[in-house]
């Protein structure tokens, strides 16, 4: 009985999801199962994933995989609310905010655990990202810094609800991970301590490559 509702509401939030793509598409709001809510543009929908273009500061920032398992709801808001920047004057907006702040250049390999940075981060601060290059998490699969979509969660990962190897990061030895992937605005700090970047994938073994991180700090 349980297996059939659950089947039941996947068929109704689908419907609902082919419905709402039909819609004229203005500044929208994404919100996903565990709390988080996303500003941007829908994209599509296909293979059971949500593309979206994520703003911040009202301006074009990434773009962005869901899977449906992942999203609660979608609201399509007024057009006058639009903002369309290019990823051109974004990224010279962030190009303004790392100046005079300090650099570190890091290698990330994808067959390490974390990786502790030795940047000495204090409650208020804000850091950028800016990664390049690809992994192998396995012999077939190459990914990017936003890692792969999979339609299945894996507890063991250190974010089972964030794409498989992505890169992570988290304030501290025992602190949570949070996900970096492309996502290229600043994140404010709100803890103080040593920052660790990682992979997001539970076996490294099969795992060859490195990302090369920039940090502005």
């Amino acid at each position: 009985m349980r297996r059939s509702t659950r089947k039941t509401d996947f068929h109704i939030i689908l419907s609902l999801l082919l419905v709402l793509v039909a819609q004229p598409i203005a500044a929208d709001q994404l919100y996903t199962v565990d709390g988080k809510v996303y500003d941007g543009k829908f994209v599509a929908f296909k293979y059971s994933t949500i593309f979206f273009n994520v703003y911040k500061f009202g301006k074009f920032h990434s773009s962005m995989r869901f899977p449906l398992y992942q999203v609660w709801k979608l609201e399509f808001n007024d057009p006058q609310n639009a903002s369309l920047v290019s990823s051109f004057e974004t990224e010279a907006n962030y190009r303004k905010f790392r100046s005079g702040k300090r650099i570190k250049k890091i290698s990330l390999p994808a067959d390490q655990r974390w990786i502790n940075t030795g940047i000495q981060l204090k409650i208020g601060q804000d850091i950028l990202f800016s990664i390049s290059g690809s992994i192998q998490i396995d012999d077939n699969t190459k990914v990017f810094q936003n890692g792969k979509i999979s339609p299945k969660l894996d507890s063991r990962n250190p974010m089972p609800n964030q794409p498989v190897g992505a890169v992570i990061a988290k304030i501290g030895a025992n602190g949570p991970p949070f996900y970096v992937g492309d996502d290229r605005a600043p994140f404010h700090i709100n803890q103080q301590g040593s920052l660790f970047i990682g992979i997001n994938d539970h076996d490294l073994s099969d795992n060859n490559g490195e990302f090369s991180v920039i940090i502005y700090y």
